[in-house]
């Protein structure tokens, strides 16, 4: 069965918010090989493509950096918008 990065990043994504240096952990180095997300940019870029569909959001945390969740649409049980 072959991985896409939407597919693996939606995999890793929960209701939780989490940064972006976290998920890159989660998905972890084997995986990131296979669908070419190794270099954080290119990592980066396919979180914010996803929100730009609506299947994730995005807010800038206390300390500055980027926390990423799956929105209501694409979570079970239809959590709520991220403020």
């Amino acid at each position: 069965m072959s991985m896409s990065p939407e597919s693996v990043l939606l995999g890793v994504l929960t209701r939780e918010l989490a940064t972006t240096s976290d998920l890159y952990e989660r998905v972890g180095y084997g995986t990131l090989v296979r669908v070419g997300l190794i270099p954080y940019h290119a990592f980066r870029a396919e979180l914010v493509r996803l929100e730009g569909i609506g299947a994730v959001a995005s807010a800038v945390a206390s300390d500055g950096s980027t926390v990423w969740r799956l929105t209501s649409e694409s979570a079970p049980d239809g959590d709520p918008p991220l403020d």
